[in-house]
């Protein structure tokens, strides 16, 4: 079989291994210095395969048609032989009388009578011979009504009626023409009418413009049938196709018929009409190397092919020393490959583990790298920056201390600044209040005491309350005096709740872990929510747990209580919560999806700052999720918010196993 490259893209392959992260440097050297050792190796041994493939089957072709057309000319000299033996018998004059004296005593219907006998008796020597001497099978003569009336070794012939044969009548028809046209009226022909063989070559004699009738002698085919064996050998298969109604194509010698539709039955007609064929044809289960020609003086084609896989064995037989050979290169490749690459990312490991270490929080750490090209000045500079790297944390760290503190400060500083403003405001308007219920009751007091002084200055004291009433609303002064008062005691509520959510940085690590249902803690977390809200989102469980889970309970609900509290109130008036837990590798993973309005992505990314709120104004401080995520990252866990906007979003809490 042939060999075909695969069906890839080289430039895709390469793009991709550029890309492709190795887990080591060791790796990606080892990987290239054998891509480039193996590489041109690999290419080379294909295309000089495929070339020596090409060329031997081309030589191979040429030489199979060179072969098939001295075959053809063989065929050609041994059906001439025959052919101008009958035709120089066709014109004896000793058969030209024979078919005049069988003529005027042959009848049909009176096969036995003495006259039929005796010219029978009068001839048969000399036929017989003749037919002996060229190795006949048979010699017939047929008068012109296509009737036998003598054969040589056939007697129960005589007086059969042959022209109605298919390949005889066609054979008798093409003859009389050409003889009544006075032109050579020899012709050959073959047949495989019957599992038998037959050639055939016909004349038939004209005298003085007059048809006699026909002969025919029908020699041994053991000649021609030698000639082709002794051209099929091992892997080479040779024959002749004559075409048959309604049959297709039939060999002379096999009993493989060729359907006319099929593609080498489309060649053979193609011989026929004078197209022949060198080339490769897959038929007869495999590949061949095919050559087709015409034979003409037969009717037929002469199918000579040989079998693609014998004529390319030796290069398959090279096909495997070749790849052979580039396994051992490819070992030899691996094993000085992989030596020099030890060699190249030794030190760049030594390296990578210092910086490791660093990562980890070592910062004592130093490369010992003796060597004095570019990685051993690598490695100096990298132990100068690790002594620059111990000077700069402690100042970094401190710095950050100050950073944090001060965000810190600032957000309390303005949530508390918001509502202590309103209390000021308040305490202001508070305190002209307070001098107007001052004069008020210093008014009612005169007003008591003059119960025993006259009525007109009684009544002028009262006039004056009720002026004084009037002018100040005192009405109007106990409502506003009363929203005064409430707005104030909120103001210092939501002071107190700020004060007391900060106290939880400082209280992470005071609980005590236990063994919690996770299920029923979330079903308590949700009953807490006002069920004002909890009564329009439909909350569904997934708990793939089969165990009780090791937490701080008060913490976690704290935790789980700012998660649900979110996705109710993001869910509106309609909406679902989906609370899944599961376990994935040791690792306890816990997901809260709600269908709510969703965020942008600017928000998602400061939903985990302190003060950080979506919320009106009075309806929540920022500080629910922000302590949940430190409450998590007190568990050595993580917290993870995806949302899109319109959609909905999807809280993860990730806990190790304790």
């Amino acid at each position: 079989m042939a060999v075909k490259l695969p069906r890839i893209s080289i430039r895709k392959s390469f793009n991709a291994l550029q890309r492709y992260e190795f887990r080591s440097m060791r790796g990606r050297l080892l990987t290239w210095m054998m891509i480039t050792a193996l590489l041109p190796a690999f290419f080379l041994v294909l295309i000089g395969l495929m070339y020596a493939e090409q060329q031997l089957e081309k030589r191979a072709l040429a030489d199979l048609s060179s072969s098939s057309k001295r075959l053809h000319h063989d065929i050609s000299l041994i059906v001439n032989s025959p052919l101008e033996t009958v035709r120089v018998f066709s014109r004896s004059p000793y058969l030209r009388q024979a078919l005049k004296d069988f003529a005027l005593v042959f009848d049909k219907d009176e096969l036995y009578s003495m006259d039929y006998q005796d010219m029978q008796d009068k001839y048969w020597a000399y036929f017989s011979l003749y037919a002996e001497k060229n190795r006949l099978r048979d010699l017939l003569i047929l008068n012109k009504k296509g009737e036998v009336i003598f054969s040589a070794v056939q007697s129960e012939a005589y007086g059969a009626d042959i022209k109605h044969v298919d390949y005889i009548g066609t054979g008798m028809q093409a003859a009389y023409k050409k003889a009544l046209w006075q032109m050579d009226s020899a012709i050959a022909f073959s047949s495989r009418e019957t599992d038998e063989t037959t050639f055939a070559f016909l004349a038939a004699p004209v005298v003085e413009e007059t048809l006699l009738g026909a002969i025919i002698l029908i020699p041994e085919p053991a000649e021609l049938e030698r000639l082709l064996s002794i051209h099929s050998h091992s892997g080479q298969v040779v024959n002749l196709y004559s075409e048959r109604t309604g049959v297709g194509y039939r060999p002379l010698f096999g009993d493989d018929i060729i359907d006319r539709t099929s593609s080498l039955g489309k060649r053979l007609s193609g011989a026929m009409l004078g197209t022949d064929f060198d080339g490769e044809i897959d038929f007869w289960e495999g590949d061949w190397l095919v050559s087709i020609r015409s034979v003409p003086v037969l009717q037929s084609v002469l199918v000579q092919r040989r079998d693609k896989d014998i004529v390319l064995q030796s290069v398959r037989e090279l096909r495997y020393a070749g790849w052979g050979i580039t396994l051992v290169v490819l070992l030899m490749t691996f094993v000085l490959s992989r030596r020099l690459s030890h060699n190249l990312a030794a030190p760049v490991f030594t390296l990578t583990e210092s910086i490791e270490r660093i990562s980890e929080g070592d910062r004592e750490v130093s490369v010992d790298v003796n060597r004095k090209d570019e990685l051993g000045k690598l490695a100096q500079q990298f132990n100068q920056m690790a002594v620059s790297l111990r000077d700069t944390q402690a100042q970094l760290v401190q710095t950050e201390k100050m950073a944090s503190i001060g965000h810190l400060a600032a957000g309390v500083a303005h949530e508390i600044n918001n509502p202590m403003s309103v209390v000021t405001a308040n305490m202001t308007t508070m305190k002209e209040y307070a001098a107007t219920y001052v004069k008020l009751a210093d008014l009612f007091s005169r007003y008591l005491e003059s119960a025993n002084e006259d009525a007109s200055e009684r009544q002028g004291i009262l006039d004056e309350l009720q002026s004084f009433e009037k002018e100040e609303d005192i009405g109007f002064v106990h409502q506003d005096m009363k929203a005064l008062l409430q707005d104030s005691q909120l103001g210092l509520s939501r002071v107190q709740h700020i004060v007391s959510s900060l106290k939880l940085f400082s209280e992470l690590d005071k609980s005590e872990e236990e063994d919690i249902d996770l299920k029923e803690t979330l079903e308590q977390v949700v009953s807490d929510v006002a069920p004002s809200q909890t009564r329009q989102v439909e909350i569904t469980y997934d708990i793939e747990l089969d165990s009780k889970v090791r937490v701080k309970p008060e913490q976690m609900r704290r935790v789980f209580s700012a998660v649900i509290d979110n996705a109710i109130r993001a869910c509106a008036d309609k909406g679902s919560l989906r609370i899944k837990a599961c376990r994935q590798d040791s690792v306890l993973i816990i997901d809260f999806q709600d269908t709510g309005c969703g965020m942008t992505p600017d928000q998602v990314s400061q939903v985990l700052d302190p003060f950080y709120t979506t919320r009106e104004v009075g309806e929540g401080i920022g500080l629910g999720l922000s302590v949940a995520h430190s409450i998590v990252e007190a568990h050595a866990g993580t917290l993870s918010v995806v949302s899109k906007e319109g959609r909905g979003t999807r809280v993860r809490i990730a806990l190790p196993e304790r």
